[in-house]
């Protein structure tokens, strides 16, 4: 069971918030309307053989509550327990109305006295949508919840402090904000603002109002970035501070977290869809996995450092991609030189990346286009598209949907990019709902599945990376498969491996599916029973273990890692590796190291399938 982030005073500021925040006038007016009626009708009844003016008085003047009225005229009144009933209703009818009328703003004052004492709770700064969501998935799962933003509309935020969310307007940058959120005393700070600068200077801020205090756990200091350098960058100054740490009896007050939507949505597309795509490229007899990608924002290119570091098979040739953009040369060149190394060194290995012009604003996708791609590149085994606005990929994959299934043409999944779920994505972009071998639409990386309290706060796509260092780092490999526990167990020493391990595993996690795909399984559906320990046959674990060492080489190379030079040692500073080599100049042992992560690829998807596997 997933921890709880809040204690008992946090719990209490939550549950006041929403429930002074509830609108619940049906049920405040139902009550007011019911005692009067009581009230007003049981009088006029009681008093029925009074003349009218008098019974409308003495029907009033039960409010008074007077007993010596009330023995007055019985003659011809009703019954003395209806008389009673009108007499409390009369008095409680006002009453509770006015405690109504005030509940909202008592319930709110108490819910900032409580907050002065929260702690262990959640600190989200941000009014973007991906923000809120995490917001709500977090008060959902039982954590509370405060969220800081300046610009909320107003019933937007009211929609949130109904659900226990308590909301701060303010500036997450500045000291006093953070404080009266009371982050210091958090167990996670999400910095969630739109831009990567404000983000940095919220971890800052952080840092600053925590200042010299010991606390026996860190807190989780959550950094959103869009740029994928910056990310890169944030990581390796994490791991530079790591280094520096030299007195582990005094641990750091913050354990700084950054994290990208874009790399979350790519890392799940590819662990999710990993067999589909390994099926299909041998139903359709292709040599190599090859995906054609309509556009390269920040999405698609973390979808390509994906497909690239995780989406090795040792049935087929390294993955292909093939990029159509409007300014196709500024696309390669940018990505050229973020990832120089991988270009850098053919006789390893060369990224197989080819940009091609296309602007779907000027030009319509029909067979021409086809035509053009499969005589440069070869017939696809499915598509990307993102080209930066949801409309706009929402058109491109309908039209390019119709021209791949014109005559069968592209029997290929389409997988399209969407920021937040729509209702045409929920109803026609669901994935393969037929049984025929046909192209078809699925929607991935809305903020709806990725800005989740399981993928941001707890890193559940790095469980995987964590068991997969674990197997590294004590040679798991010529040892009985981890038992459950020991799997789950892999995450607590995560948070101490350097960044330079943390991406390496990563990758090595992200590829298990394939792993499991080439030894022959694949994951039983639910209500399947499968087999919970995978095995790899014995004639395809070297060959296994050869591709995982050119997969290995590949993320390391697209990581800005290079080979070290003749006569250089192995370097982690200047990122010179002496084990990027041919798999032939390797040693038994680092054979041996690539057969551990092989096992260690079974293992992982031991854990994210727990239904077992089936025979493929």
């Amino acid at each position: 069971m997933a921890r709880r982030y809040a204690n008992v005073w946090s719990d209490a500021a939550s549950g006041l918030t929403a429930l002074s925040h509830t609108r619940a006038g049906v049920f405040r007016w139902g009550v007011v309307i019911l005692l009067t009626l009581i009230w007003i009708v049981g009088g006029l009844y009681y008093w029925r053989n009074q003349e009218l003016p008098e019974a409308i008085y003495r029907t009033i003047s039960a409010v008074g509550m007077w007993d010596e009225y009330f023995s007055i005229g019985q003659s011809g009144a009703g019954p003395a327990w209806l008389r009673e009933i009108v007499r409390y209703a009369a008095i409680a009818a006002p009453v509770i109305g006015l405690l109504f009328a005030f509940s909202g703003q008592l319930g709110r004052s108490l819910a900032r006295i409580f907050n002065l004492g929260a702690a262990h709770h959640v600190v989200i700064a941000g009014d973007s949508a991906a923000a809120l969501s995490l917001a709500l998935d977090c008060c959902k799962r039982g954590d509370a919840v405060i969220l800081i933003a300046e610009d909320l509309a107003v019933e937007t935020a009211l929609g949130l402090r109904r659900k226990g969310v308590i909301v701060l307007e303010g500036d997450a940058g500045q000291l006093e904000t953070l404080r009266a959120a009371r982050a210091n005393y958090a167990a996670h700070v999400v910095a969630f603002e739109p831009d990567d600068t404000e983000n940095l200077q919220i971890e800052a801020a952080v840092r600053r109002l925590i200042g010299g205090a010991r606390r026996r756990r860190p807190i989780g200091v959550h950094v959103a970035t869009r740029s994928s350098m910056l990310l890169k960058e944030a990581r390796e100054m994490r791991s530079a501070q790591m280094r520096k740490k030299t007195d582990k009896a005094a641990p750091s007050s913050i354990d700084p977290k950054p994290f990208s939507l874009e790399e979350i949505a790519a890392r799940a597309l590819v662990q999710k869809e990993s067999q589909t795509l390994l099926s299909l490229a041998q139903q359709l007899g292709q040599d190599r996995v090859h995906i054609v990608m309509f556009g390269f924002d920040a999405s698609a290119e973390a979808v390509a450092n994906a497909i690239l570091k995780s989406l090795w098979s040792a049935h087929f040739a390294p993955p292909r991609l093939t990029v159509l953009a409007p300014n196709h040369e500024a696309a390669e060149a940018g990505f050229r030189a973020r990832h120089r190394e991988a270009f850098a060194h053919p006789a390893l290995w060369s990224a197989d990346v080819a940009f091609m012009p296309f602007d779907w604003d000027a030009a319509s996708i029909g067979p021409e286009l086809l035509d053009t791609i499969e005589q440069a590149r070869g017939k696809p085994t499915a598509a990307i598209v993102s080209t930066g606005a949801d409309p706009g990929n929402i058109h491109l994959a309908i039209a390019l949907k119709r021209a791949c299934n014109h005559r069968n043409r592209w029997p290929i999944p389409i997988f399209m990019r969407e920021s937040s779920q729509s209702e045409f994505s929920q109803q026609y972009a669901k994935g393969d709902d037929t049984p025929e071998l046909d192209a078809y639409l699925q929607a991935f990386g809305a903020h709806q599945t990725t800005a989740t309290r399981r993928r941001i706060l707890e890193g559940a796509l790095d469980q995987g990376a964590a068991i997969a260092h674990e197997h590294y780092n004590k040679g798991l490999g010529q040892k009985d498969a981890m038992s459950m526990r020991e799997l789950q167990s892999a995450m607590k020493d995560w948070s101490d491996v350097l960044e330079t391990y943390r991406s390496a595993n990563r990758a090595a996690a992200d590829s298990a599916m394939v792993k499991l795909w080439d030894a022959g399984w694949r994951p039983a559906a639910k209500g399947e029973k499968g087999d919970t320990a995978p095995s790899v046959p014995a004639d395809m674990l070297e060959r296994m273990a050869q591709t995982e060492h050119d997969r290995w080489m590949a993320e390391r190379l697209m990581s800005g890692w290079r080979p070290t030079a003749e006569g250089e040692k192995r370097d982690n500073d200047l990122m010179a590796h002496d084990k990027i080599a041919p798999w032939g100049a390797l040693t038994e042992a680092d054979k041996n190291n690539d057969m551990v992560q092989v096992r260690a690829g079974l293992d992982v998807a031991r854990v994210m399938n727990p239904h077992g596997f089936l025979p493929r």
